[in-house]
């Protein structure tokens, strides 16, 4: 094989622990391989003061294929750290993988698959651990429980949530009340009515209906400015009159890394088999 630099990629983040928590993942991504797959955000990363990363400067693609490393780059492989088909996977990143590779003759670039695959149930069962474990520790009966994602604009990323979702909501069984998936934002407009419910307006639905115990299933992999503390979520949670708690994020759960991991290896036998 050419000589390949492995990036394990997530959207950016301006919040240190979301930089934080992509390098813990991808290290136990490299220990697993045996080779180094580096961290890397999408945009944003780059500009967090590196004394709050224990002193290593976070990178972002965005200013790494401006500087002269990649110029010495034969190919580059990512790995996705998003769950379904981002515009920033699927529009951003492979425009300007392209303009690298225009560079200089030879160059090449894979994008691999992204978390979630049509049928698998990794997501879901790593959520479900996640939600049993906090039904377990606050000594819950029978809660609702909320799978949140962030919202988006596309309905083949909303798709996934709701087939994490429905397998989700499987597992759970009789465990639970009641169940429903949502997102913490959207856009305005009838066009995106497929992200409802918002979780502040499920949540107040619950409130009046005397429910007073909720999961709140986080579809979230890293602590950023959403998921993270004092983000986002939180706050829409504190409002809550009940008792509500939020499930452990996703992006160190060993099914996830056990995912990441499938992807890369399949790449690689694909390689190793003359397929280029």
């Amino acid at each position: 094989m050419k000589d390949t630099k492995y990036f394990l990629v997530d959207n950016g983040s301006l919040n240190p622990a979301a930089t934080l928590s992509l390098r813990s993942t991808a290290e136990s991504l490299t220990e697993r391989l045996g080779f180094v797959i580096r961290p890397v955000g999408l945009m944003h990363s780059h500009k967090i003061d590196s004394l709050e990363l224990n002193g290593i400067p976070a990178e972002s693609m965005e200013s790494l294929l401006g500087s002269e490393e990649p110029k010495s780059w034969e190919r580059i492989v990512v790995v996705p750290m998003f769950f379904g088909p981002s515009r920033a996977i699927t529009d951003w990143l492979p425009r300007h993988l392209h303009a690298w590779k225009k560079d200089s003759p030879g160059r090449s670039f894979e994008i691999l698959d992204c978390l979630h695959h049509e049928g698998d149930n990794a997501i879901a069962l790593a959520l479900f651990e996640n939600t049993t474990a906090c039904i377990d520790e606050f000594g819950m009966d029978r809660p609702f429980v909320a799978l949140v994602d962030h919202g988006t604009p596309l309905k083949s990323v909303n798709a996934v949530r709701e087939e994490v979702g429905r397998q989700l909501q499987e597992m759970l069984g009789s465990s639970i009340r009641g169940f429903s998936t949502c997102c913490m934002e959207r856009r305005d407009g009838p066009e995106f009515d497929f992200n409802d419910p918002l979780l502040e307006d499920l949540l107040q639905k619950l409130d009046a209906s005397g429910r007073e115990e909720v999961v709140v299933a986080q579809l979230f992999l890293s602590p950023g400015r959403h998921a993270g503390k004092r983000g986002d979520l939180e706050k829409i949670c504190s409002s809550f009159a009940g008792k509500v708690v939020r499930t452990e994020l996703l992006g160190m759960h060993p099914k996830i890394i056990d995912v990441l991991e499938r992807r890369v290896r399949t790449f690689r036998e694909r390689k190793s088999a003359g397929e280029d």
